[in-house]
């Protein structure tokens, strides 16, 4: 049996301690470790956990994209995850919007085909 949540979760947390460590809480493979710690959060249906740590991801993955110029790699996937959260979570479909937007999506991103599926 690979699905051992409570095995998982602590190796998890270190490895999310040692990356900030190493490169900096802003870095993309914070953003990484923080959404996999997230995930992992969610499948445990714990998602008032999840919810910090996939908006934290969410911003670094904006925060990349506005200084670089270019989408991040995970961007469209971390906010369908952060939105999907939300949605389980019952937040309304406004609110959701602007939880998106003030962790730093651009509005342009939301109306873009590719991210809002």
């Amino acid at each position: 049996d690979t699905n051992r949540p409570d095995e998982a979760e602590p190796l998890q947390r270190r490895a999310l301690d040692i990356t900030e460590t190493s490169l900096g809480p802003d870095h993309p493979s914070v953003g990484i470790r923080l959404n996999n710690l997230a995930e992992l959060l969610r499948q445990t249906n714990r998602l008032h956990e999840a919810e910090p740590l996939y908006r934290r991801a969410l911003q670094i993955f904006c925060m990349f994209t506005r200084q670089t110029g270019h989408r991040h790699p995970r961007l469209q996937r971390s906010i369908r995850n952060y939105r999907g959260l939300l949605q389980k979570l019952n937040v309304p479909p406004e609110e959701i919007r602007t939880r998106l937007i003030e962790a730093g999506v651009d509005p342009v991103w939301l109306s873009d085909g590719e991210v809002t599926s």
